[in-house]
């Protein structure tokens, strides 16, 4: 069964790093979540972690200039190692298209 993580939006197949994100591992948390909160803030509290998936998406207001680049390390680290496989979208907002760091990518 595979395991899923989304960071900024990208939905990650983490199912390779199963031993830190599947069952019993140290980040098993973050996985079928939204993590961006929790990894740019460097906690594993559950109020970091997207609870309800119909949910407003985060906006990641409050975050200052270190979590940002914390979140941005995490981003990296993410697409050097995983395959992204999707993207989180506002619940009535699927298939139009996304602005990604200045580009518009189909959604």
């Amino acid at each position: 069964m595979p395991v899923y993580l989304a960071v900024r939006g990208k939905v990650f197949d983490v199912t390779p790093g199963r031993n830190f994100y599947g069952p019993g591992g140290p980040y098993a948390n973050f996985a079928g979540r939204d993590a961006t909160r929790g990894l740019a803030c460097g906690s594993f509290d559950e109020d970091m972690l997207t609870k309800d998936l119909q949910g407003e998406l985060d906006d990641l207001n409050g975050l200052g200039d270190e979590e940002m680049e914390a979140l941005r390390g995490w981003e990296e680290r993410f697409e050097e190692k995983y395959l992204v496989v999707g993207r989180l979208v506002k619940v009535g907002d699927e298939g139009k298209p996304v602005k990604e760091e200045g580009k518009v990518v189909e959604g």
